[in-house]
């Protein structure tokens, strides 16, 4: 062995053993005070970069979360709303049938009747959450949309709720056909067959006995088929009613529909499709859903398409039949909102359940466990002071060596 004072071999040793023990030192409090074992890219570059990516994810899906609770407030804001207006019409429909009774004043009752239809239009309007009301018509004071998208971009999913008031109703009342109803409104009715079979030409008419209403089919990309000749009435309305080849029988009907509310008229069909017809003071006579061939001289009150039957509803027995369409019509809104709440609910079920997947999964790879650094801390420093210790023996050494020299 050789003794220099130059070089402490010792020393050395004793100072890389220390060095490296302070690096684990450092690595372990470090890991301590943050709770994970990766949280920087130089810990562990590529399970950071994986940690980065599950993170922005669930940020995206805390984004997602946020946008279906709003929609879920909308929804169950419209589906309040139709709940009270379903009471309004059971209401309605109550008043309607008192004021059948002999000895019941038509003129209190129809001032009850206007009070509930009131309601009706002001429980729709007020359906508003952050401006969108799904029940209310464009214009509508505070509302400054009347559809929903919901989107979930996790999925892809987009849930549309369109707007339930259309054409150019101004408001619920008009939708469901109740506008104007007194406890003597008169109605048509059309009830369709399995022939029924409608064709570009074909029209419906619609007379109050000094104007006429016309609307006529008239199918998309096809050469237009020319208007009836209007020789009856001069006072004439002509409507074309757009349709699709591919559309069914009843998809046409209800285009007729819009078309109808469009013209100011309560039009509506029931669960059976029956087509109910009230406003402007239409008869049955000469109103008709006639062929494209059939003359403007048919037969009064007589519809000549295939499939279709006619009947005039006398006062009172229509108001009923009336309120009876609304109902089934503002039962058909309040089920095709609570559909799409149950998607809505569904979406946010699933979507916190991937944000707790995607949690659970970042904390497997980046978070620490702390009773092993704990204990790893106090070995750790143990030989913390053992290196201390170890090196102030190395460096004491070449003072020994002035023992030789006396």
């Amino acid at each position: 062995m050789s003794f220099s004072v130059n070089t402490n071999l010792a020393s050395m040793a004793a100072l890389q053993v220390l060095n490296a023990t302070e690096q684990q030192l450092s690595q372990t409090q470090n890991v301590i005070s943050t709770g994970q074992n990766v949280s920087s890219a130089a810990d562990n570059p590529a399970i950071y970069a994986i940690s980065n990516t599950m993170n922005s994810n669930i940020a995206g899906l805390t984004a997602v979360q946020n946008d279906l609770s709003f929609g879920q407030s909308v929804l169950t804001t419209a589906s309040n709303a139709a709940s009270q207006i379903s009471s309004q019409l059971a209401s309605l429909q109550q008043t309607v049938t008192q004021g059948l009774q002999t000895g019941i004043s038509a003129t209190t009752m129809n001032t009850q009747i206007n009070s509930i239809l009131t309601n009706i239009n002001q429980f729709a309007n007020n359906a508003t959450f952050n401006g969108v009301n799904v029940l209310a018509k464009t214009g509508t004071a505070g509302v400054n949309f009347t559809s929903l998208n919901v989107v979930d971009t996790v999925q892809g999913n987009t849930i549309t709720v369109g707007a339930q008031v259309t054409g150019a109703s101004t408001n619920i009342g008009d939708q469901i056909g109740v506008t104007g109803l007194t406890v003597s409104s008169g109605a048509l009715q059309y009830s369709f067959g399995s022939t029924f079979a409608p064709a570009s030409g074909d029209y419906l008419q619609l007379t109050n006995g000094s104007k006429t209403w016309v609307l006529q089919l008239q199918k998309n990309g096809a050469t237009p088929v020319a208007p009836p000749a209007f020789t009856a009435n001069t006072n004439t309305t002509y409507t074309a009613v757009n349709f699709n080849s591919t559309d069914s029988p009843m998809t046409i009907v209800g285009d007729i529909v819009s078309s109808l509310q469009q013209q100011g008229f309560g039009a509506s069909l029931d669960n059976s499709g029956n087509l109910t017809i009230t406003g402007n003071g239409v008869t049955a006579t000469n109103s008709a859903w006639n062929l494209a061939a059939t003359a403007w001289s048919a037969t009064p009150g007589t519809s000549t398409a295939t499939g279709v039957t006619q009947t005039a509803i006398s006062g009172g027995t229509a108001a009923l039949t009336i309120v009876a369409n609304a109902i089934s019509a503002m039962n058909t809104i309040s089920a095709s909102i609570g559909a799409v709440q149950q998607q809505v609910t569904g979406m946010q079920t699933f979507t916190s359940s991937l944000q707790n997947s995607l949690t659970a999964g970042v904390g497997a790879l980046t978070d620490a466990n702390m009773a092993a650094e704990s204990a790893q801390l106090a070995s750790l420093q143990t030989k913390q002071q053992l290196g201390i210790q170890s090196l102030s023996m190395a460096n004491a050494r070449p003072q020994s060596m002035l023992q030789l020299f006396r």
